[in-house]
C-alpha cells in the first residue's frame, strides 16, 4: 500500500502542475479532489488519521458540545472548544514544501560535471529522498535528479545549443548521389574489362609464340615458383639443385721445336 500511496502522491503533483496553467479545468480540479479522496482513505486503511477523516470528527464533537451546552443553558468556554485535527495536506502535498518545486527554474548537474539552466517538470520519490524530473533548457526531454544535483537558478547562464542532426537530403540530392553511385560502378566495370582484354591479348601472343617455336615463360603452365624435383632445389630458382656445370680445363700449351 505504500507503493499505491506514492503513486496517488507523484499523480496529485502532476495534476497540480497542470493546474497552475489552467486553473479553471473542470477535469484537472475533479481528478485532484479524486486523488485526495483516495490518498485519506489509503492513509486510513494504514492507520494513518485522514485530513477529511480528522476535520469532519471535530465539526462532530463541536456540534455535539454546543447542543449539550445549550441544553443546560451554559455557555461553550474557550477551554472546551474542540481543537481542530492538524491537516494532513502537508503530508499528501510534501512536495510543494521542499526548497524547489514544480515549475521552477534552477541550475542542474549534467554527467558532464556542469551545470546548466532547467526547468523542474515534477517532485517525486519521498520525502526522505526526493527526486525532481527536469528538462535542460534547449532540449526537450526529461531526466530524474537528486536534490545533490540542483541549485539556485542563475539568470545570467548560458542556455546551450544543441547539436541538431542533418536533415534528410532532398530528391534532387538522392538523384544526384545515385548517379555517382551508377557512375563509379561503371568505371569499376571499364577497368575490369581493360584488365581481362589485356589478359587476352598476353595469352594470343604466347600462343602464336609457341607455334613459331619460341619459349615465353609462364605461359605453357609451368611456374617457375613450383616445388623443384630435386630435394636440395630452392623454389624461383632457375636450375636449383643440379650443381655446377662440369666442363674440361684447357692445359697450358707447350710449344714443340720438332714440329717446325
Amino acid at each position: 500500500m505504500e507503493a499505491e500511496l506514492q503513486t496517488f502522491k507523484d499523480q496529485l503533483a502532476y495534476v497540480s502542475l497542470s493546474l497552475e496553467s489552467d486553473p479553471t479545468n473542470d477535469d484537472l480540479l475533479k481528478l485532484k479532489a479524486e486523488l485526495i479522496e483516495l490518498i485519506d482513505l489509503t492513509q486510513q486503511a494504514m492507520g494513518h488519521p485522514a485530513a477529511s477523516a480528522s476535520a469532519s470528527t471535530s465539526t462532530a464533537a463541536g456540534a455535539k458540545a454546543d447542543g449539550k451546552d445549550k441544553g443546560k443553558g451554559r455557555a461553550v468556554s474557550a477551554a472546551s472548544t474542540p481543537t481542530p485535527a492538524p491537516s494532513s495536506g502537508a503530508s499528501a502535498n510534501w512536495q510543494d514544501n521542499g526548497q524547489y518545486k514544480a515549475g521552477m527554474d534552477c541550475m542542474a548537474k549534467y554527467k558532464d560535471g556542469k551545470w546548466y539552466p532547467a526547468k523542474i517538470n515534477a517532485v517525486i520519490g519521498s520525502p526522505d529522498q526526493p527526486l525532481y524530473t527536469i528538462t535542460f533548457k534547449g532540449y526537450t526531454s526529461s531526466t530524474n535528479v537528486p536534490l545533490a544535483s540542483l541549485r539556485p537558478n542563475d539568470p545570467t547562464a548560458p542556455i546551450p545549443v544543441p547539436k541538431r542532426k542533418p536533415e534528410e537530403m532532398t530528391e534532387k540530392e538522392k538523384e544526384k548521389k545515385k548517379k555517382k553511385g551508377e557512375k563509379w560502378m561503371e568505371n569499376q566495370k571499364a577497368k575490369a574489362d581493360e584488365i581481362k582484354d589485356k589478359k587476352n591479348a598476353w595469352e594470343k601472343f604466347g600462343k602464336k609464340a609457341q607455334k613459331k617455336g619460341i619459349h615465353i615463360s609462364g605461359l605453357e603452365g609451368k611456374s617457375v615458383f613450383r616445388t623443384p624435383d630435386n630435394p636440395f632445389g630452392r623454389v624461383g630458382v632457375v636450375g636449383s639443385g643440379r650443381g655446377v656445370t662440369e666442363y674440361e680445363r684447357m692445359g697450358k700449351h707447350k710449344f714443340d721445336a720438332d714440329q717446325e
